[in-house]
């Protein structure tokens, strides 16, 4: 059985989250309920226990906050917060599983689904790269699980992604490619905000890394590794746009 804790400042949020957890209650028992930052702290000092269920926002602190001042990670956590564009950002980015409040019965049930009965050996390299992602937008990192291993990059070192199917093939700087079971639409998601662009249906690059652009009829770009990549006839103009403010701020 897996023994968790709550950690969330507002009494109805988690009175609903142990209501939905009762029909889980031969996997997971609930062990303590925290409503403040503090109580939390000493509860992570003094108990053993297997998951955290941990709200973003705690009154004038953050979960983040508490995090930091945890030197051994020897639990897994579940964020559960209110939409926080950049707190969930640094969580997708990190590899972590959140819900959203109102907490949805089936969302919760997804999530324990993928939830590890042992202790993931890699969860002390995704909170560092969490925490790394809440203080800097430089060298922002991402963590990126295949079937065999689990990577930590610098988003910087991702030079373009492509669709295989349901599938993505993400290739480096390094000349090296990793496979994942990921869409290319999730790496879309997460990174086109920060100089990555989809210039197709199955191609998304990093602008960074961009060569040459031959425009015309079937227009294409040259990236820093010579490979060649073709840019939809409807993404033309975004992909125009993007390249132009870019030059404003060169």
């Amino acid at each position: 059985m897996i023994k968790a804790i709550i950690v969330d400042d507002e009494v109805h949020c988690s009175e609903r989250l142990i209501s939905l957890l009762s029909n889980h209650s031969k996997a997971i028992k609930i062990v303590r309920i925290c409503h403040t930052l503090e109580e939390a702290k000493n509860t992570i000092k003094k108990l053993n226990f297997d998951l955290v269920f941990l709200d973003i926002q705690l009154s004038d602190k953050t979960a983040f906050d508490l995090l930091k001042t945890i030197k051994n990670l020897t639990f897994q956590i579940i964020f559960t917060t209110a939409y926080d564009k950049y707190a969930i950002e640094a969580i997708k980015f990190s590899a972590f599983d959140y819900l959203l409040k109102p907490i949805d019965k089936d969302e919760l049930n997804e999530t324990l689904k993928r939830l590890d009965k042992t202790l993931d050996i890699n969860n002390a390299h995704k909170l560092n790269t969490l925490l790394h992602n809440t203080l800097t937008e430089d060298k922002k990192k991402i963590v990126i699980t295949t079937e065999k291993e689990t990577y930590f990059l610098e988003m910087s070192n991702i030079l373009r992604c492509e669709a295989d199917g349901s599938y993505t093939k993400l290739y480096l700087v390094s000349n090296d490619t990793i496979y994942t079971s990921k869409t290319l639409k999730y790496y879309d998601d997460l990174l086109n905000s920060y100089h990555f662009f989809r210039t197709h249906q199955s191609h998304l690059i990093n602008i960074n890394f961009i060569s040459k652009y031959i425009k015309g009829t079937n227009a294409y770009i040259i990236m820093n590794d010579e490979s060649v990549v073709p840019v939809a006839k409807r993404r033309k103009d975004d992909f125009s746009d993007r390249i132009n403010n870019l030059n404003k701020f060169a």
